[in-house]
């Protein structure tokens, strides 16, 4: 066969499916080329944009200190290059969600290399179950995590790694060229990277991952989530870590197993309900009527929205294009159900600048915080930001990072400047409404307008 690999999303030269799927079938091929498509980021924040190119310049010139030397093109021009090379097959990732746009997904690939007359071959690659053996006794996919969990904890097992040499790849591969814009310069091997600072975590932050996962004034996340988005590390190595970790710390590595699989729950509930993606899991919820207020929107997307937390939050993810867990679910309450917005505008928004994007983890994320999603916050549990504030940022050293003219306010008013207004302007120079702005929603009321809303649904 005549085979092109696509390693979109596949960055990582140890652990990849893809790799020895080439080299378990070397004698069936009479040519092989390496293919990497390059995403349309034309819309994404250039923070996202730049990680991106970072990371494909690093493994591109992983592969090429190998000798492989794929073809760098953009998805448009795709098409005409596998017409070009006369491929009979292709091989990709089938289970990756972490695309910039849907139409890279799996299955309008798959589609559009068929309508080639190219046979398409699937490889799971970034995720560790297949869907369709982790359904119920009704064969039904799990809705609610807890059940999933229960279901299917034992199957989490050590595996072994892959086999191959990269000499036999570069040996069978023909040798392709950059025909994109990207310029391949200055690069950093990412995948190294993200390897040293995943065993950095195991060997020195996660015995406090339980205990302080939530404390969004200190740094014990893993960055996994960016990890596992560009393919840098592969899925069954981080459990095979943690299974073998086990034993020192049996509460915190089971804590961290329990995020890992949450990750799969929502995988494989997008893969049996796509239509999830953009409309609310929960049926009764399709035709709720939003809210679409623009400047409170804009507000929100430039941390302008008198609430700290929420402010702090979104200006940190303007310019990093990170976000901790926690604040994901700040935000994104106070977007859905204090302002009452479309979750499917916050969703958009996080796509554009999310580094670590995936769009099964953030569409069930954001439908879990408007109440719309399967095993999601009951539409009656409202957080108060001022009260998430004040218990995961407590002495306001967070919201001090990203809001400098509340440095010299002290912890009994940082988290509800409104409300202090009259003291902040004495003491401490702060004008409220100026300097900083008013709250732009009143808690309570909010709070009543919601939940009358979704009463009218029940």
């Amino acid at each position: 066969m005549q085979l092109g690999v696509i390693l979109n999303r596949v960055f990582r030269m140890k652990d990849n499916p893809l790799f020895d799927f080439v080299a378990e079938h070397q004698n069936e091929l009479d040519k092989l080329y390496f293919i990497l498509p390059l995403e349309d980021l034309s819309d994404a924040a250039e923070v996202k944009r730049n990680d991106y190119y970072k990371v494909v310049k690093g493994f591109i010139t992983a592969l090429q200190k190998r000798d492989i030397y794929p073809y760098v093109i953009t998805y448009k021009k795709l098409a005409s290059l596998v017409d070009d090379l006369d491929l009979s097959h292709v091989l990709i990732a089938k289970d990756i969600m972490s695309y910039h746009k849907e139409t890279y997904d799996y299955p309008h690939i798959k589609t559009d290399f068929e309508k080639h007359q190219i046979k398409v071959i699937g490889q799971r690659v970034n995720h560790y179950f297949t869907p369709l053996m982790t359904l119920n006794k009704q064969q039904q996919p799990y809705k609610v995590f807890t059940r999933f969990y229960k279901a299917n904890r034992k199957n989490v097992i050590h595996t072994p790694a892959k086999s191959y040499q990269y000499k036999q790849l570069s040996q069978s591969a023909e040798k392709g060229f950059n025909q994109s814009e990207l310029r391949l310069d200055n690069n950093e091997d990412m995948e190294k990277s993200a390897r040293k600072a995943w065993h950095r975590f195991l060997d020195e932050d996660i015995s406090y991952y339980k205990q302080l996962a939530d404390d969004v004034s200190q740094d014990f996340v893993s960055g996994l989530g960016k990890y596992l988005a560009y393919g840098l590390l592969d899925i069954h190595a981080i459990i095979n870590d943690l299974l073998e970790g086990y034993d020192s710390d049996e509460s915190s590595y089971e804590s961290f197993i329990r995020e890992v699989m949450f990750r799969e729950f929502y995988y494989i509930l997008m893969t049996q309900y796509p239509e999830t993606a953009t409309q609310s899991f929960s049926e009764k919820y399709r035709n709720m009527q939003w809210s679409y207020n623009q400047s409170h929107f804009k507000a929100w997307q430039q941390g302008q929205t008198g609430y700290p937390i929420v402010d702090a939050a979104m200006k940190k993810l303007n310019c990093t294009g990170y976000m901790h867990n926690r604040l994901r679910m700040v935000v994104s309450q106070f977007l859905t159900k204090n302002l009452f917005i479309d979750w499917t505008w916050g969703e958009d928004y996080f796509r554009k600048y999310l580094i670590d994007y995936d769009n099964a983890s953030n569409v069930h994320g954001w439908q879990w915080s408007a109440s719309t999603g399967t095993d999601a916050a009951p539409y009656f549990r409202m957080f108060n930001p001022i009260r998430q504030s004040e218990r995961f940022d407590a002495q306001g050293y967070f919201i001090k990072t990203q809001l400098e003219i509340l440095n010299e306010v002290p912890s009994q008013y940082i988290h509800n400047p409104t409300k202090h207004k009259d003291k902040l302007k004495e003491n401490y120079n702060v004008e409220i409404g100026k300097d900083y702005p008013e709250a732009i929603v009143n808690h309570k009321h909010s709070r009543d307008y919601v939940m009358d809303k979704f009463k009218q649904f029940k």
